[in-house]
C-alpha cells in the first residue's frame, strides 16, 4: 500500500493493523487443522532458537524472538507434510527471514542444511514420515 500525505502514526498504525491481521489469519489457520500442531511447533521453535540465524538469543533478546517466522514456518510445514524436502523448505526458511529481517539475515547459505535437520528432528518424534 502506498501512502500519500499521510503522518508516521497512521503508517504506524496501518503497519501494527497487518501484523495483528497476519497473526490472527495464521492463529485461525493453525486452530482449524483436525490435529494438535503444537508437537510441529515445539521442535521447529527448538530448531530454530538454536540455529539463531540473526544472533539475537545470544545478545539477551526475548526467547520468544523468533516466535513469528517459527509460527509461518510451521504453517508451511503443515500444509507440505506428505511432500517435505529440505530444498523446499529451506527456500522457505530463507524468504521468511529475509521478510522478516531484511539485510540482516545473511545466513542462506545455511538454511538447506536447517531445513534438513529440521526434517530429521520431525521424523525422529514421528510427525514426518
Amino acid at each position: 500500500m502506498k501512502f500519500r500525505a499521510v503522518n508516521e502514526q497512521t503508517r504506524m498504525n496501518y503497519v501494527l493493523w497487518s501484523i495483528k491481521k497476519e497473526i490472527m489469519r495464521e492463529n485461525n489457520y493453525l486452530n482449524s487443522l483436525d490435529y494438535n500442531p503444537k508437537p510441529i511447533i515445539d521442535v521447529v521453535k527448538q530448531q530454530i532458537d538454536k540455529w539463531d540465524p540473526i544472533e539475537l538469543l545470544g545478545a539477551h533478546s526475548p526467547e520468544d524472538e523468533y516466535d513469528g517466522e517459527t509460527q509461518t514456518l510451521v504453517i508451511y510445514i503443515t500444509k507440505h507434510l506428505a511432500d517435505m524436502n529440505a530444498e523446499a523448505l529451506g527456500s522457505k526458511l530463507i524468504q521468511i527471514f529475509q521478510h522478516s529481517f531484511g539485510d540482516e539475515f545473511d545466513k542462506e547459505e545455511e538454511a538447506i542444511q536447517v531445513a534438513l535437520y529440521l526434517i530429521d528432528a520431525l521424523k525422529t518424534v514421528n510427525l514426518l514420515r
